[in-house]
């Protein structure tokens, strides 16, 4: 019985799913593979609005680096537009297992916050 208690917490030591070779961290990925990027212009009508908020990409990324699929997964539909159209042009490094370009599936996080309106003197 001690024996098997004792062998217990072992059972709780397993590779997260996400050790996969093709998926990879936002930030992670972002520090280290993406190149080229622009950042997404604030639609009038969420800034005339006051809206902001996070817009959650799941995107592929092929192996010369381009994006290949990008859809949204949360985000406010005045800002998920916005997020798509400029992402699709950002370029990364090409992402290498044992030295083999391949695909990789990411979040991307797209940020919108609105200029601080109070100005103190």
């Amino acid at each position: 019985m001690g024996m098997e208690q004792r062998g217990l917490p072992f059972s709780r030591i397993r590779c997260p799913r996400s050790s996969d070779p093709g998926g990879f961290t936002v930030q992670t990925h972002r520090a280290t593979h993406l190149i080229a990027f622009a950042e997404p212009d604030y639609p009038a009508t969420a800034k005339t609005n006051g809206i902001e908020g996070t817009v959650l990409l799941d995107a592929v990324i092929d192996r010369d680096g381009e994006i290949k699929d990008v859809s949204a997964r949360t985000g406010h539909p005045w800002l998920v537009e916005s997020a798509l159209e400029t992402v699709r042009h950002w370029r990364y490094r090409p992402t290498r297992v044992n030295g083999i370009p391949v695909e990789v599936q990411t979040e991307i996080e797209v940020i919108f916050t609105l200029p601080d309106s109070v100005v103190s003197s």
